[in-house]
């Protein structure tokens, strides 16, 4: 499915950047296949490399902790208010504002099939002790697949349930909280499916209001 360049959508980021001067936007790229060099040309033309965060050099390569990171309004008044992560392919020497995710970040188990499946445990990148919890930042992954003839793909049926605010098992609600007390912070970013559909941005405001 072609659902239009990456130019296209940095653009929809860029006109909101510039409607909104106090708002700071965070972009997950995964699974990504083009060269940096496409990456960096699309960034360039929209002008989003001139707005986007770079860490200090010597903060690079798992040394920055989640204490490191400039707050909402450092980043703000320093015009700096889109950081970008690949999953892959990133190279900070050569395009530094565009960060290699497992150096920055942790994040929870995706491959989810069942409700009770959940977990707050850092999956990738993995440590040898399983219940560490790295000073970092943290994604947590609250998504659905169903399964047809051994291939996976997201669950639509059940949207409703994954992404409500309650606090029964498999409930985007009951996860958060979970993971909240786990980690003794509030988890940094969730990465949900269909995100139109049930209460995501109810957990997202009671994450941030207390």
């Amino acid at each position: 499915m072609d659902g239009g360049s990456l130019t296209e959508h940095l653009n929809v980021v860029k006109k909101f950047l510039d409607a909104n001067p106090s708002e700071v936007v965070t972009l997950l790229f995964v699974n990504t296949g083009p060269p940096l060099e496409h990456w960096a040309g699309a960034y360039i033309n929209t002008g989003l490399d001139l707005v986007s965060y770079t860490p200090p050099p010597y903060k690079r390569k798992g040394s920055m902790t989640i204490n490191d990171w400039p707050t909402v309004a450092d980043m703000v008044s320093s015009n700096k208010r889109l950081v970008t992560f690949l999953s892959n392919g990133a190279n900070e020497d050569r395009v530094p504002y565009l960060l290699n995710q497992f150096d920055y970040m942790f994040e929870t188990n995706f491959g989810i099939d069942e409700p009770d499946q959940y977990t707050c445990a850092p999956a990738r990148p993995r440590w040898r002790d399983p219940s560490y919890i790295p000073p970092r930042l943290s994604l947590v992954n609250h998504f659905l697949y169903a399964q047809f003839l051994g291939f996976r793909y997201p669950n639509a049926t059940f949207a409703n349930t994954t992404n409500a605010a309650g606090f029964h098992v498999g409930e985007l609600g009951e996860h958060a909280v979970r993971c909240r007390s786990l980690y003794e912070r509030r988890p940094n970013f969730f990465l949900v499916d269909f995100f139109s559909e049930g209460d995501v941005f109810d957990v997202e405001h009671g994450m941030n209001a207390f």
